[in-house]
């Protein structure tokens, strides 16, 4: 550090500041980038390598840091007045953010811890003030952020917003926020799993339909759609111009799933599947909720087995393992050593997640079985169940 300080206060330095990022967009998982060589020396955009300095890993190893345009705005600091909230614009042309953070959608980011390097481009690997292995290298000190909201999105680039971890704004008394329409209770934050002291909300949902006769497991999406086993395919009839109530019916048309690179996609038939609302003639589809209801399938996961991920994401593959959670797939899982580590992150995501809206309270708490104990939802609800949404319809809703 105090090489790095005497260095700057030079007349000439000798050497261009570089500005670092390192995005932990899951845990231990983390995306590196700049800026770009570009800003200093009219070059192409080109990647850089600089030294690790986190202990839990290899202290002084190269890492290396992907060239993409950014500008950075706001990460002054002063002794009075408000807390800044710098915000990062980033070059949203091409695969190359997306390709860094596993696939995520930008939304997905927010929460997400960022850390800004600074150091001069002579202590960069290779450098002529470069420490070498295993040792820590030499910057100014470091700054966390936190990813708090997208300020800006659109074809060209995206814009964050960021928060300091000690920015208190928006932390309210009482905690629980009122959000108009929208369920603020933690999604099964209230399970009789859970011990008493660690109960959170009003949410005791536990994946079951509540018929006490019935002892199937009962996933729904967060759009609201049912994710029922696929030993039901049997029960699937293909749509031939007429379809009766309750009953389960299979279109086809054409999605594009990723490859092997996890970047490229291809056309491929993908079945649709439907359960029928009313006795009718009226073709599936997601525009006649009145009538039909969209069905998606899971597997018993199995570690010999490759998952696909499409650009239109509702196709993705469902997974359960056989006393766990479901999950569904982001990127094709082609290497087994992850694809055997279901987990929040780069390849899955949770599959049973709440829409926060009334209608989905409904479609769990009031759900009711179709005989036969195969997991199938009735189109039919029983009313006579309370929810437990916690929301407040009629105020207007931020969020």
């Amino acid at each position: 550090m105090t090489d790095i300080i005497r260095t700057t206060q030079l007349q000439d330095p000798g050497s261009s500041l570089i500005t670092l990022y390192e995005l932990e967009y899951s845990t231990g998982s983390f995306a590196y980038f700049y800026s770009g060589r570009a800003e200093f020396d009219g070059t192409t955009l080109e990647n850089i390598r600089f030294r690790e300095w986190r202990q839990e890993f290899v202290v002084g190893a190269e890492i290396e840091y992907v060239g993409i345009p950014i500008e950075a705005e706001g990460f002054d600091t002063s002794n009075d007045g408000a807390i800044s909230r710098p915000t990062l614009t980033i070059a949203n042309i091409g695969s190359v953010l997306s390709d860094s953070i596993g696939g995520l959608k930008p939304e997905e980011l927010i929460g997400t811890k960022l850390t800004k390097r600074t150091t001069l481009e002579k202590y960069l690997v290779g450098g002529s003030g470069d420490v070498g292995p295993g040792l820590a290298p030499v910057e100014y000190p470091r700054t966390v952020y936190y990813i708090d909201r997208v300020k800006e999105k659109n074809i060209v680039n995206i814009t964050f917003e960021l928060a300091a971890p000690f920015d208190l704004q928006g932390v309210t008394i009482p905690r629980r926020v009122v959000i108009g329409g929208a369920c603020p209770f933690k999604y099964k934050g209230a399970q009789q799993l859970v011990p008493p002291q660690a109960r959170l909300g009003g949410c005791d949902w536990d994946s079951t339909f509540q018929s006490p006769s019935s002892s199937s497991v009962l996933f729904i999406n967060d759009l609201d759609e049912y994710v029922i086993s696929d030993t039901n395919l049997g029960q699937f009839s293909a749509w031939s111009g007429s379809s009766t109530k309750n009953s389960l019916y299979t279109t086809t048309s054409t999605a594009d799933r990723y490859s092997a690179d996890g970047l490229s996609t291809s056309p491929v038939t993908v079945t649709n599947y439907w359960q029928a609302i009313t006795t009718g003639t009226g073709t599936p589809s997601d525009s006649d909720r009145g009538n039909w209801r969209r069905i998606r399938l899971y597997s018993i996961y199995s570690a010999g087995t490759t998952y696909y991920g499409y650009k239109q994401s509702g196709y993705n593959d469902y997974v359960k393992k056989l006393l766990g959670d479901l999950f569904k797939v982001k990127l094709i899982t082609v290497d087994t050593s992850v694809n055997d580590n279901l987990k929040e992150g780069r390849y899955w995501t949770l599959g049973d997640v709440c829409g926060k809206k009334i209608n989905s309270c409904t479609l769990r708490y009031n759900a009711l079985e179709l005989p036969g104990g195969s997991g199938i939802p009735d189109s039919n609800l029983n009313k006579t169940n309370h929810l437990r949404f916690g929301g407040f319809p009629g105020v207007q809703q931020r969020r």
